[in-house]
């Protein structure tokens, strides 16, 4: 299992902002999650997002940028899950978007 090593950028871009050691516990748990296979960008980014809902870690998105809208518990955001926005402000731990 550790001898699995991200091959493509979709894979590595969620853990740019982690320190190294989280890096490494990211992508073994997504490895986990993926039955010891090679895992997808969006099993990695999944585990990155816990890690930052845990751990509080400030909000990584930056202006402009292109994401995927994760509804969590708004209900302002119901049938929207998944669809893509470009985020227009940045809070602490969370973005407004430009669907």
């Amino acid at each position: 299992m550790d001898h699995i090593l991200p091959t493509s950028e979709r894979q590595v871009r969620p853990m740019t902002k982690l320190e190294p050691q989280q890096q490494y516990e990211v992508w073994l748990t997504a490895v986990e999650q993926a039955g010891g296979k090679m895992p997808t960008g969006r099993i990695v980014k999944d585990v990155v997002q816990r890690i930052m809902e845990r751990t509080k870690l400030p909000n990584t998105y930056q202006i402009s940028e292109v994401c995927q809208i994760l509804v969590k518990d708004n209900p302002d955001l119901k049938g929207k899950g998944g669809c893509w926005g470009i985020v227009n402000q940045v809070g602490e731990f969370s973005c407004t978007v430009i669907m």
